[in-house]
């Protein structure tokens, strides 16, 4: 056995930083599996990504002469022969895409029928010859949004690649991948006037790039060195940092070398509304905000550099006059606005196209506000506070601030509704009318905040279906389906009784469109949410059998299928469910069968034996018992009293003759059944749980 390091290494122009995890994970996965494929054994694979380069070292991995086996499924025997038995067309052209005669090809057999099969042991050729196709194969499949393509071989990458080194221990890897030849140059820092470092062995990386230019490859070394370098910085003002995960990752991928500096701008601009001043330090200017002891905001920032220059006081200066501007823009715009008070940009709504087809911002308030309205009396909302928040939920897309920063939409609505004196409530329900705005964001925390979410999520859902903007399995450019999330999430983790039925039916009916029929938008918009939950659901590791079997029961009382589904899983995890949902099939199964009408009551007169009376005793028990859980929505609890019924409904079946020859018994029989199966069919539908 041979065991080696080695090292791949891509040199890249600047990598975007959004997507560099991505970029860097698909890249290792890619490598990893064709290694997997043509056998190579090793002990670990480390991967490392700066903005300007990808890079794999892998340890001890075994380059002695191996074999591998070739496997490849072809089509069916069906659909490889004719009726006189010659090779479809499907069966050479697969055999010419394996590269062998039709005659070579074996037949493989299992449940579901016969199939051509290629199998071959062949040797492995060196690492050498396959390297290079492995690393290109890796890097063309990995599919990132608007790729780019360069030079005269029109290769396509996220950004241009300018280096490739394949180092086996200290034995350069000749060939070429992206039409460029391997070596043992590693791509230096862009600020350097050196643009390659030589490296002698694989096992030198990555130490001799920080040893060298303080590139740092590992990225949660990055990371760290930037959170203490930060923190110490904070520390010497007796200030702190308040790490966002987004922030603190999106700088780390726009670093290789990083360098901290404390900067400082005007004590004036703490006078703009804080969540405003952070959005400019962090968001816009990619920069570390320093807070006291009480949590407010120091006249301090901290930015990260690529390089450690010598003229740190013209960099700290540069950055504090770009700041300085960034501010002044916020401040200015901020006292513009404060000029007129929030309520008067209601009218300007009317000028502002909410989405071709739909009517201004406007008419969409109008619609909030009705809608928000009639949600009121679902929960404990204060009825006069969401109609304010609703006439006041857009009038800030139309001020200066949010038109210049869009993204401080709502939270510009709640500082100038404060500044106004509306109630707290009022002032917070503008800003979590857009949560939760991602996966696992936040929800609202006011009742208000609640409608107002609910409201404007799905007055726009339906407004898209109205004219024909669905979301696709792979298109969704107005975000309907994260929409359809944060209804999910608001309404069950707050425990809102409202029935989707009636939402939908609602939100659709304030829509002006005499030429659409409402039913056929409805129908549309309904199958799309459960879609949706079902999805959703499975996201949260819930058994796909179970979700179908609630979702299967068209409820649209999003609580009563939360509980549904939260007392099925509890149920199905007991020792003792499968016996009891076994008996369960055994009674449909029986059902199915029969052609004649088994409605109707039982007939106590004709039952006779121990057994169907026990059985028949033990349903009134359950339905009576159960009949104020089923009210009030205790599913956990009726499961548990089904357990009571799997012995009588066993006896049943072995010690009473359903088909009886005389007919009444017999229909009897199956009506007593039938009454039990109308009963469970009320908690779901078990035929998906057998």
């Amino acid at each position: 056995m041979k065991e080696q390091t080695l090292l791949i290494e891509i040199g890249t122009e600047e990598l975007p930083s959004r997507f560099l995890h991505k970029i860097s994970s698909c890249f290792f996965e890619n490598v990893k599996k064709d290694l997997k494929y043509y056998n190579f054994s090793y002990k670990k694979i480390k991967y490392f990504f700066t903005p300007r380069r990808l890079a794999l070292t892998i340890l001890d991995i075994d380059t002695s002469d191996k074999t591998f086996n070739i496997n490849k499924k072809g089509p069916s025997i069906l659909d490889s022969y004719d009726k006189n038995g010659r090779p479809t067309n499907i069966a050479n052209n697969w055999a010419k895409h394996c590269g062998i005669n039709i005659n070579e090809a074996s037949c493989l057999k299992n449940k579901k029928g016969e199939w051509l099969v290629f199998k071959k042991i062949q040797k492995r050729e060196k690492i050498e010859i396959l390297l290079p196709e492995i690393i290109e194969t890796a890097l063309k499949k990995i599919s990132i949004p608007k790729s780019m393509r360069w030079e005269f071989t029109n290769q396509k990458f996220s950004r241009p690649i300018r280096n490739i080194v394949m180092l086996l221990d200290n034995q350069i890897i000749k060939g070429r991948v992206f039409n460029i030849r391997s070596n043992n140059l590693l791509q230096n820092h862009l600020c350097y006037r050196e643009k390659r470092i030589k490296i002698d062995s694989a096992q030198e990386y990555p130490s001799i790039l920080f040893k060298k230019n303080n590139i740092i490859a590992n990225y949660e070394t990055r990371k760290k060195n930037i959170i203490e370098n930060i923190n110490f910085i904070a520390k010497k003002i007796n200030g702190f940092i308040k790490y966002r995960t987004e922030l603190l990752e999106e700088i780390t991928n726009l670093v290789e070398s990083p360098i901290a500096y404390l900067a400082s701008f005007e004590k004036i601009f703490l006078n703009i509304p804080k969540k405003i001043l952070i959005y400019t330090i962090e968001k816009q200017q990619k920069c570390f905000p320093i807070y006291d002891i009480e949590n407010n905001l120091l006249p301090y920032f901290i930015f990260i550099c690529n390089i450690n220059s010598k003229d740190s006081k013209n960099i700290i200066l540069g950055y504090e006059r770009v700041m300085y501007a960034r501010l002044s823009d916020a401040a200015f715009f901020f006292h513009k606005d404060r000029t007129t008070k929030l309520e008067n940009y209601l009218m300007s709504l009317r000028n502002v196209l909410f989405q071709d087809g739909l009517g201004s911002l406007y008419e969409k308030t109008i619609r909030i506000q009705l809608l928000v309205n009639w949600i009121s009396k679902y929960s404990n909302f204060n009825q006069k506070d969401s109609n304010r928040a609703a006439l006041l939920s857009k009038c800030d897309l139309v001020t200066n601030m949010v038109c210049e920063f869009p993204e401080l939409q709502g939270t510009v609505g709640m500082y100038y509704a404060l500044a106004d004196k509306e109630k707290k409530d009022i002032a917070i329900a503008l800003e979590e009318q857009y949560l939760p705005s991602f996966s696992n964001d936040k929800l609202p925390c006011t009742l208000i905040g609640c409608s107002l979410s609910i409201a404007d999520k799905i007055d726009t859902l339906s407004g898209m279906f109205f004219i024909g903007n669905i979301p696709t399995s792979n298109k969704d450019p107005f975000g309907l389906k994260r929409l359809t999330i944060g209804i999910f999430r608001i309404i069950t983790e707050n425990n809102i009784l409202l029935d989707l039925h009636d939402l939908i039916k609602k939100s659709i009916s304030l829509y002006n469109k005499e030429s659409i029929k409402y039913s056929t938008v409805y129908d549309s918009i309904i199958n799309f949410f459960m879609v949706r939950l079902l999805y959703w659901y499975k996201e949260k590791k819930y058994n796909i059998n179970i979700i179908k079997s609630v979702l299967s029961c068209q409820l649209t009382q999003l609580i009563d299928i939360e509980k549904r589904i939260q007392a099925l899983s509890f149920f199905q995890k007991l020792n003792d469910s499968k016996s009891i949902i076994l008996s369960i099939k055994r009674i449909a199964h029986i059902l199915d069968k029969q052609t004649e009408n088994i409605s109707g009551d039982v007939n106590t007169k004709l039952i006779k034996q121990v057994e169907e009376i026990k059985l028949f005793d033990h349903i009134k028990k359950f339905d009576f018992i159960t009949n104020n859980l089923f009210f009030e929505k205790k599913y956990q609890e009726i499961l548990l009293q089904i357990k009571e019924l799997e012995i009588p409904i066993n006896n049943f079946f072995d010690n009473i003759k359903i088909y009886d020859s005389n007919l009444e018994i017999r229909k009897n029989r199956l009506i007593l059944l039938n009454k039990l199966m109308k009963i469970l069919s009320k908690i779901t539908n078990f035929s998906y749980l057998y």
